[in-house]
């Protein structure tokens, strides 16, 4: 999987493409660069990078729960074994 960082890093030189392309009016250059391709491009990976951060806050919460859930559970139950003498595991 590309990393957040890699991704960060490619947005930002093709951003440099872009603002390369406004500041020149060299109409040769433009001819075989797509600036509207980088263009839409950069827009669509911020979309999905912010759609990546958004789902791992999500998994980060999830997990916090169930760790939360996991320990309340796993403490009663080893109570409860000690009251059941060990009768309830195999």
């Amino acid at each position: 999987m590309i990393s957040c960082e890699k991704l960060s890093k490619l947005i930002e030189r093709m951003q440099r493409i872009v603002t390369h392309l406004n500041d020149r009016n060299d109409l040769v250059l433009h001819q075989q660069v797509n600036q509207f391709f980088y263009m839409q491009k950069i827009e669509e990976l911020k979309v999905l990078l912010s759609q990546f951060d958004e789902i791992n806050e999500n998994l980060d919460a999830l997990t916090s729960r169930i760790d939360e859930y996991y320990s309340l559970c796993f403490t009663q139950w080893c109570k409860d074994d000690r009251v059941g003498k060990g009768e309830f595991h195999p």
